[in-house]
Protein backbone atom coordinates (compact mmCIF):
# COMPACT_ATOMS: atom_id res chain seq x y z
CA UNK A 1 0.00 0.00 0.00
CA UNK A 2 0.95 3.69 -0.56
CA UNK A 3 0.35 6.99 0.62
CA UNK A 4 -3.01 7.05 -1.28
CA UNK A 5 -4.15 3.98 0.98
CA UNK A 6 -3.04 5.15 3.70
CA UNK A 7 -5.48 8.37 2.73
CA UNK A 8 -8.01 5.91 1.60
CA UNK A 9 -8.06 4.45 5.13
CA UNK A 10 -8.60 7.90 6.75
CA UNK A 11 -11.19 8.75 4.53
CA UNK A 12 -13.14 5.68 5.06
CA UNK A 13 -12.85 6.12 8.94
CA UNK A 14 -13.99 9.76 8.63
CA UNK A 15 -17.20 8.33 6.74
CA UNK A 16 -17.52 6.16 9.11
CA UNK A 17 -17.47 8.23 11.81
CA UNK A 18 -14.51 6.95 13.69
CA UNK A 19 -12.62 10.05 13.28
CA UNK A 20 -11.80 13.16 15.63
CA UNK A 21 -9.63 15.91 14.44
CA UNK A 22 -8.34 19.31 15.82
CA UNK A 23 -6.87 19.68 19.16
CA UNK A 24 -9.51 19.94 21.43
CA UNK A 25 -11.62 16.96 20.11
CA UNK A 26 -8.97 14.82 19.96
CA UNK A 27 -7.75 15.47 23.81
CA UNK A 28 -11.33 14.92 25.23
CA UNK A 29 -11.55 11.95 22.99
CA UNK A 30 -8.47 10.53 24.43
CA UNK A 31 -9.66 11.56 27.81
CA UNK A 32 -12.07 9.34 27.47
CA UNK A 33 -10.55 6.61 25.96
CA UNK A 34 -11.52 5.64 22.83
CA UNK A 35 -8.30 6.86 20.75
CA UNK A 36 -6.79 4.36 19.41
CA UNK A 37 -4.09 6.06 17.08
CA UNK A 38 -3.25 9.55 17.11
CA UNK A 39 -2.38 11.35 13.15
CA UNK A 40 0.23 13.92 13.13
CA UNK A 41 0.63 16.36 10.24
CA UNK A 42 4.26 16.78 9.80
CA UNK A 43 4.24 20.04 9.38
CA UNK A 44 2.68 20.75 12.76
CA UNK A 45 4.14 24.03 14.72
CA UNK A 46 6.58 22.38 17.04
CA UNK A 47 4.89 23.30 20.43
CA UNK A 48 1.81 21.17 18.78
CA UNK A 49 4.09 18.49 18.06
CA UNK A 50 5.66 18.20 21.84
CA UNK A 51 1.77 18.34 23.34
CA UNK A 52 0.87 15.38 21.51
CA UNK A 53 3.59 13.25 21.44
CA UNK A 54 3.69 13.93 25.64
CA UNK A 55 -0.68 12.92 25.59
CA UNK A 56 -0.17 10.16 22.86
CA UNK A 57 2.90 8.63 25.49
CA UNK A 58 1.25 9.52 28.21
CA UNK A 59 -2.21 7.31 27.47
CA UNK A 60 0.04 4.76 25.33
CA UNK A 61 -1.57 5.69 22.26
CA UNK A 62 0.42 5.05 18.95
CA UNK A 63 0.94 8.32 17.39
CA UNK A 64 1.87 8.67 13.10
CA UNK A 65 3.33 11.47 11.84
CA UNK A 66 1.38 11.68 8.10
CA UNK A 67 1.24 14.32 5.36
CA UNK A 68 0.36 18.07 5.75
CA UNK A 69 -1.73 19.94 8.10
CA UNK A 70 -3.73 20.71 4.52
CA UNK A 71 -3.62 17.17 3.05
CA UNK A 72 -5.47 16.06 6.80
CA UNK A 73 -7.71 18.47 6.33
CA UNK A 74 -8.63 18.38 2.63
CA UNK A 75 -9.20 14.83 3.27
CA UNK A 76 -11.32 15.35 6.20
CA UNK A 77 -13.70 18.13 4.14
CA UNK A 78 -12.64 20.99 6.91
CA UNK A 79 -10.50 23.53 7.33
CA UNK A 80 -5.85 22.62 7.73
CA UNK A 81 -6.16 20.07 10.38
CA UNK A 82 -2.72 19.34 12.59
CA UNK A 83 -3.90 16.74 14.60
CA UNK A 84 -6.18 13.70 13.63
CA UNK A 85 -8.05 10.61 16.34
CA UNK A 86 -8.79 7.22 14.83
CA UNK A 87 -11.51 5.58 17.39
CA UNK A 88 -11.54 2.22 16.01
CA UNK A 89 -9.34 -0.85 16.47
CA UNK A 90 -9.64 -2.17 12.85
CA UNK A 91 -9.26 0.86 11.07
CA UNK A 92 -6.05 2.00 12.63
CA UNK A 93 -4.81 -1.47 12.41
CA UNK A 94 -5.66 -1.12 8.65
CA UNK A 95 -3.98 2.44 8.60
CA UNK A 96 -0.86 0.98 10.57
CA UNK A 97 -0.49 -1.72 8.10
CA UNK A 98 -0.88 0.69 4.80
CA UNK A 99 2.44 2.81 6.41
CA UNK A 100 4.28 0.14 7.39
CA UNK A 101 3.88 -0.96 3.82
CA UNK A 102 5.18 2.13 2.22
CA UNK A 103 8.16 2.21 4.72
CA UNK A 104 6.87 4.68 7.48
CA UNK A 105 7.91 4.95 10.93
CA UNK A 106 5.17 4.81 13.72
CA UNK A 107 6.16 5.85 17.04
CA UNK A 108 4.66 3.92 20.48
Amino acid sequence: MNSDSVMNMIGLARRAGYVESGDAAVRSSVSRGKVRMIILAGDAAARTRKNIEILAGDAGIPLIIYGTKENLGNLLNKPSRSVVAITDDNFSKGIVVAMEKGGAKIEK
